[in-house]
């Protein structure tokens, strides 16, 4: 049992944030039911192909910087090299994720191919 002491206070407990209630799954519609093409439809209309492209290009533009960056650092004609440093650690990074993303790509394809009918 506690005694309360004069002029002292107990602060209070917090309380705990509410989790968001999940929206309940309807187990009878099937991948392709109504619900799916419903949310394809809400999409933006960018397709994957389109952001694989560019996504590709991007990394394509990235290593040609870095390559462009790395001869004028050999030629001497780069004033500053942590530009080139910046751009050579950009160009790895993105073609490390771009590697990851195919290895995950060909997981996923290689677990589909692996499944019973």
């Amino acid at each position: 049992m506690t005694v309360p002491v004069p002029g002292i206070t107990m602060p209070t407990m917090p309380t705990m944030p509410t989790m968001p209630t999940m929206p309940s799954l309807d187990p009878t519609n099937d991948v392709l039911g109504t619900g799916a093409a419903q949310a394809v439809q809400g999409t933006s209309g960018t397709d994957f192909a389109q952001l694989l492209s560019q996504g590709i290009d991007n990394l394509q533009g990235l290593q040609n910087n870095a390559s462009n960056l790395a001869v004028q650092a050999a030629t001497g004609d780069l004033d500053s090299i942590q530009d080139y440093t910046v751009a050579s650690t950009e160009a790895s990074v993105a073609t490390q994720l771009a590697v990851t993303l195919r290895n995950q790509a060909v997981s996923a394809f290689n677990q589909i191919m692996q499944m019973q009918i």
